[in-house]
């Protein structure tokens, strides 16, 4: 085979060197002539974005809360609580839960509930939730939120938005209520206690135990919040009336 000489390798080279670069450049061109892919917009941040809310799943451990025929309030709110935790967390709030599981955080009751209490003010809570499962002698039924007696408006105010969500979505035709419990007492924060239903009330029993009405009772407490944001931020320190509140001539 013939051998190239110098001058030839070199021109070879050349030739080689000029193919390499234009198809480079072609390619360079190529890729600026094709369109960049659009950046996918921000999602919007969702209703409840900033706010801290604890969510305290009633009872656990050793303190089944109400029972009746093997139908314990403790498991049933820690279902509901999980639910909720992840409907709040998809408005974009931050969520704790005094508990995830069957446990308890001291062996007397008034101990555990401070010591629920204090978590949600360690967490600078915005509100709290105290979710329960009623039990009465009577046949009574439907779900009712309660709001510290003669507390803060805020607290009223969040009460009544769930209840109103509530008797929405579920059958309760049941209004907020006032009472004097130790979570609403000594919390730092607007506070509401959710009695869920009746577990004495062989229906709502039933109705408690279905994944999908559990839904339901979250999503009515999720939306109820919702709407208690928008109340205190559209109107401060207005608080709507009651139809549970006595009448002034009464």
């Amino acid at each position: 085979m013939r051998r190239l000489g110098w001058g030839q390798a070199l021109l070879v080279g050349l030739v080689l060197l000029v193919l390499a670069a234009a198809l480079r450049a072609a390619w360079v061109g190529r890729q600026a002539a094709r369109p960049e892919a659009p950046e996918e917009p921000q999602r919007p941040p969702g209703p409840l974005a900033g706010m801290v809310i604890v969510v305290d799943p009633g009872h656990g451990g050793w303190d089944p809360g109400a029972v009746v025929d093997g139908v314990k309030e403790k498991e049933l709110t820690l279902q509901v609580a999980l639910l909720l935790k992840e409907m709040l967390e998809e408005r974009d709030a931050k969520v704790i839960l005094t508990r995830s599981d069957d446990s308890h955080f001291s062996r007397t009751v008034r101990e555990d509930l401070k010591q629920r209490v204090a978590m949600a003010a360690e967490h600078r809570a915005d509100i709290y939730l105290s979710l329960h499962a009623n039990k009465d002698r009577c046949n009574c039924w439907g779900a009712q939120t309660f709001y510290q007696k003669g507390g803060r408006p805020e607290g009223k105010i969040l009460a009544m938005a769930i209840q109103n969500r509530l008797r929405a979505l579920t059958e309760t035709t049941r209004y907020a209520l006032p009472g004097d419990y130790f979570v609403l007492r000594t919390s730092q924060m607007p506070a509401t206690i959710v009695e869920m239903g009746f577990l004495s009330n062989r229906a709502e029993r039933e109705r408690l135990q279905q994944p999908e009405y559990q839904r339901t009772v979250a999503r009515a407490i999720a939306e109820g919040v919702e709407d208690y944001r928008k109340q205190i931020a559209e109107q401060p320190g207005v608080v709507p009336e009651n139809p549970a509140d006595p009448s002034p001539g009464r």
